[in-house]
């Protein structure tokens, strides 16, 4: 009798392990979900919006040449939204991470990330790269992403740092900004109220590699985010070839 209660009372901790860690899926899903749309509607619709109003000009024109003044503008007008859709597509499932790895993809995506939004940008890598299986890469990418994101967003810096280190035993990305910085003494509260969702989803995503993440910031001092993530996951030459 006390070996079946003891099963049972096992099996009702390992019920609750996986309804936890089912909420932190479900959490990450509707944060991304979150993020796309809003991405959606402040960048691609304003852009799309602004192209329907200018083809609505194009209906009231009254000669050729007012045709062709109005022309080059909804042409860089289309230009733009089939450009913030490809970030948007780049953003859901990067085409870099399983062809040539975290490393590339990371480089690629920082130097995009500063043009975007015009601020400069230092990416670095040091120790040989450790290939992870495709969850740990594009998780640590989402991480990466975020950082940078909410660094975009809120920090008003003028300069972003990146690094990457390969040790022996962990994956280590630095993610720093010379922004606004915040008062992180009270648990990690940021000045907007997305902010902390999105520390929030950074630290979940870092748990569930088994890892950790850390968000040091002071007022006027900007932003350090700091990722440490357990190697090796699968060796490179065990890893499954891509499907395409």
């Amino acid at each position: 009798m006390r070996d079946l209660e003891t099963s049972i009372m096992r099996a009702n901790r390992s019920d609750g392990a996986i309804r936890r860690l089912l909420q932190r899926v479900l959490f990450l899903q509707e944060d991304e979900r979150r993020q796309v749309a809003r991405e959606l509607h402040e960048d691609a619709g304003q852009l799309l919006t602004s192209l329907l109003f200018g083809l609505k000009m194009l209906e009231g024109a009254q000669s050729l040449e007012q045709v062709k003044e109005q022309l080059p503008v909804l042409k860089q007008q289309t230009w733009d939204a089939l450009e913030t859709m490809r970030q948007v597509s780049v953003a859901l499932r990067p085409p870099l991470l399983e062809d040539l790895g975290l490393v590339a993809t990371l480089r690629s995506f920082v130097r995009d990330f500063g043009a975007r939004h015009q601020v400069k940008v230092a990416f670095s890598a040091r120790g040989e790269e450790v290939r992870l299986d495709p969850i740990h890469e594009v998780t640590v990418f989402r991480i990466v992403q975020e950082a940078l994101a909410n660094a975009g967003k809120y920090a008003r810096a003028s300069t972003l740092r990146v690094g990457v280190l390969f040790d022996a035993e962990h994956l280590q990305v630095v993610v720093a900004d010379d922004g606004v910085g915040f008062d992180a003494s009270s648990g990690g509260a940021a000045p907007h109220p997305d902010e902390p969702v999105g520390i929030a989803g950074m630290q979940l995503r870092a748990d569930l590699l088994g890892g950790t993440c850390t968000v040091d910031s002071a007022a006027g001092a900007g932003v350090t985010v700091t990722l440490r993530v357990p190697l090796p996951c699968i060796p490179a030459d065990d890893k499954e070839p891509s499907s395409r």
